[in-house]
């Protein structure tokens, strides 16, 4: 007989209710957390041809849609904080805390 195992994996978690969100002043932003968005984020981050500010804008818009990437960049955040909300995308896909990807970036780039 074959053993199964429940996954815990269930429509309901695909759905746009269960993606994580971002709180970004007075409103919520939801982060597309599937492992395709990943990938293409990971190749988007390895990419020697754009810089970090392309980098950024491409990982907004993948994680938020294009309309909240170009909303939140007219904000005209300081770059401090836009740079943090990089980590933070990246965070509520991966489920790592934000500042320890920050602290081990800054770290990587020390090494670099």
């Amino acid at each position: 007989m074959n053993k199964i195992i429940d996954t815990g994996i269930t429509k309901e978690i695909l759905s746009g209710d269960n993606h994580p969100q971002l709180k970004i002043v007075d409103k919520l932003y939801t982060v597309d957390n599937r492992q395709s968005t990943w990938a293409k984020i990971q190749e988007i981050t390895k990419s020697q041809e754009l810089d970090n500010n392309e980098k950024n804008d491409k990982i907004f818009e993948l994680a938020l849609g294009a309309e909240e990437a170009k909303e939140i960049k007219d904000m005209d955040l300081p770059v401090e904080n836009y740079t943090y909300l990089t980590f933070c995308i990246m965070g509520a896909i991966s489920g790592e805390d934000p500042k320890e990807l920050q602290k081990m970036a800054k770290e990587n780039a020390r090494k670099n």
